[in-house]
């Protein structure tokens, strides 16, 4: 979601930069040590001892703890570089699933929903996004995060992009700093607390029948000479999709 007119194709040289990937795999690191710790205890003591049961129980529990460590590690350091830019154009989002902008333009307004207080307990908070006008559920990046919840103030829409803050490593902090500095003033609501169990769930079943029905509306008809549907349209004698809700899922 773009405002019109010509984007930069890459963040700005001031632009601040949350890079919650690498610190992702430091947390990575930390779990890999910790199983493969352990996984050196089991096979230590799977050599060590006569019983073959026993033996083979602190194998397999070796082996599997090896096996998670290495996995950990892996899944961390593949998304070493995922990271939220902030600048004057936008909100730019770098992450194994692709990379999207969401420029200040198309927004009518940017918070931070959080549960608790990050310096005593770690808690949920998330980043909210609301469009401006037309809005994509089925943003290829973005669709997983679309939320339909009452929204923070009078004016903006239910409808919005929700993006975990807290999923590894939290970096409420660094994003609420991030936003004081770029969002327009007259788009950032601050930080509002939110009851645990807020977030809700995507809309799974909904993206898969809406990518369907647009598939087929869209296939080449060798006599057919009426032009698609809008983006969001339904064939007709189908329930309209019901949006994703924000209660706990």
């Amino acid at each position: 979601m773009s405002a019109g007119g010509s984007l930069p194709a890459r963040p700005s040289n001031d632009a601040t930069a949350v890079q919650y990937g690498q610190r992702e795999v430091q947390s990575g690191l930390i779990v890999t040590s910790v199983a493969l710790s352990v996984a050196a205890v089991g096979l230590s003591g799977a050599a060590l001892v006569d019983n073959d049961v026993a033996r083979w129980l602190l194998a397999s529990a070796g082996g599997l703890c090896t096996l998670c460590g290495l996995f950990a590690l892996i899944g961390t350091a593949a998304a070493s570089n995922d990271r939220f830019v902030f600048d004057a154009t936008g909100w730019w989002w770098f992450s194994l699933d692709g990379d999207t902008l969401l420029t200040w333009e198309s927004l009518a307004g940017v918070c931070i929903y959080s549960t608790g207080d990050a310096a005593v307990d770690h808690g949920t908070a998330t980043l909210e996004l609301f469009p401006s006008g037309d809005f994509d559920r089925d943003h290829p990046v973005l669709w997983r995060h679309v939320r339909d919840a009452d929204p923070p103030a009078d004016g903006l829409p239910r409808l919005r992009y929700r993006v975990e803050l807290t999923n590894i490593v939290n970096v409420t902090a660094d994003v609420e700093q991030a936003c004081s500095r770029w969002v327009p003033p007259d788009l950032w609501h601050g930080n509002k607390w939110q009851p645990k169990g807020y977030k809700g769930r995507a809309d799974h079943t909904g993206h898969r029948r809406r990518l369907r029905a647009r598939a087929r509306i869209t296939t080449p008809q060798a006599d057919s000479t009426t032009p698609p549907p809008p983006h969001d349209a339904v064939p007709p004698g189908n329930p309209q999709d019901q949006a994703p809700s924000g209660s706990p899922g």
